[in-house]
């Protein structure tokens, strides 16, 4: 089966997998899983809640990178790094738009398992 999502890069998620189809789709179903959780721990973000966050954008950008959602890597990487420096201002500034790229991007990987018919192998 040809894995075809847009916003991944798939040949890099299946390297990091040794190639294999099946684990990556497991991490793919992993993703769709779990990424919704971290999600919620990254909106409203406030001052006080500036570590927290960090550690939900670590989790997102260390899940992203293995199954090839670069961008998604990117930007994780980005917020990490300004909620560790304390930057609320730079991290209020993008994340409203990550969480509504991340939440299409979830919608793909999901639309794309289902139609596939991958999502519950």
């Amino acid at each position: 089966m040809e894995i075809k999502i847009p916003e991944l890069n798939v040949e890099s998620g299946l390297e990091l997998c040794d190639g294999n189809q099946d684990i990556y789709l497991r991490s793919l179903r992993l993703y769709v899983s779990n990424m919704p959780a971290h999600l919620e721990k990254m909106r409203g973000v406030s001052q006080e809640s500036l570590s927290n966050y960090s550690v939900s954008a670590h989790g997102v950008k260390s899940i992203s990178q293995y199954i090839g959602a670069q961008e998604a890597v990117k930007t994780a990487k980005e917020l990490e790094a300004m909620s560790k420096s304390g930057d609320l201002a730079g991290v209020l500034a993008k994340n409203e738009a990550f969480i509504k790229y991340a939440d299409n991007l979830l919608d793909s990987i999901k639309g794309w398992l289902e139609k596939n018919g991958a999502a519950g192998v």
